[in-house]
């Protein structure tokens, strides 16, 4: 009888390591688990690309790219790459707090269970 308890694969013996002690044992790890909505995944996002596109923007006007036309066209870009960046960021934060959200959830998940 207690031969069969020590091999059985259902339990973690006492001495061994548990997996979830071993899994969020870095920083990055733990704070990627409290990461809990894609919300908060597109924010970042947002800001890198703004923070991105006005870093292009600020080396090509202090002229570190000697190119006048290579200088014009990064400049371009990088100004619609923060606009866009600047229209994620207000479209996730303006969506997170809407108030019909929950109840559009409910009822497209009745829906969808439903066919």
């Amino acid at each position: 009888m207690e031969q069969s308890n020590k091999n059985n694969d259902w339990k973690t013996p006492s001495d061994a390591q548990n997996i979830q002690d071993s899994v969020y044992r870095t920083g990055i790890a733990k704070l990627i688990n409290r990461i809990h909505s894609t919300s908060t995944i597109y924010i970042v996002a947002g800001l890198c690309q703004v923070a991105l596109g006005l870093l292009v923007i600020v080396v090509a006007i202090l002229g570190y790219i000697t190119s006048l036309w290579l200088s014009t066209v990064l400049t371009g870009i990088a100004s619609i790459t923060t606009m866009v960046g600047f229209f994620l960021v207000y479209h996730t934060v303006s969506k997170l707090h809407d108030p019909d959200l929950l109840l559009r959830n409910a009822m497209k998940r009745v829906m969808e269970s439903k066919n």
